[in-house]
C-alpha cells in the first residue's frame, strides 16, 4: 500500500518536473524543437521520469519494496521510471475520485 502511495507521490513530482522543464524550454524557445525530435518528443514524460529516478539515486528504487532489485542499476532506473510515468493516469483517477467525494 505504501509503495503505491510512493509511486503516486513520485508521479506528482514528475508532473511538476515536466511542467518546470517545459516552461524553461518554452522560455528558451526550444519546446517545439524538442517536441519534434523523433523519439524524445513522443516519449518526453518517460524520458524525464527516468532522468528523475537517475538524479534522485538510490532513494527512488521503489520496486525494491516489492522484492524487485536487479544487479544492473540501469534496469532499476528504467523500470522505476517507466512505472512512475505510468502512474500518472492512476494519480489522476485517485484525485478525481477524491474530488467527487468518494471515500475509502
Amino acid at each position: 500500500m505504501y509503495t503505491v502511495a510512493l509511486f503516486i507521490t513520485m508521479a506528482i513530482l514528475l508532473e511538476a518536473v515536466v511542467a518546470v522543464i517545459g516552461s524553461v524550454l518554452g522560455m528558451l524557445k526550444l519546446s517545439d524543437t524538442v517536441g519534434k525530435l523523433p523519439i524524445i518528443g513522443a516519449h518526453w514524460t518517460l524520458a524525464l521520469s527516468m532522468l528523475m529516478v537517475w538524479v534522485i539515486g538510490d532513494g527512488a528504487h521503489l520496486l525494491a519494496h516489492w522484492g524487485f532489485s536487479h544487479d544492473s542499476s540501469w534496469i532499476n532506473i528504467v523500470a522505476n521510471g517507466a512505472i512512475i510515468a505510468g502512474m500518472i493516469p492512476l494519480k489522476d483517477a485517485v484525485f478525481g475520485a477524491i474530488a467527487k467525494g468518494v471515500r475509502a
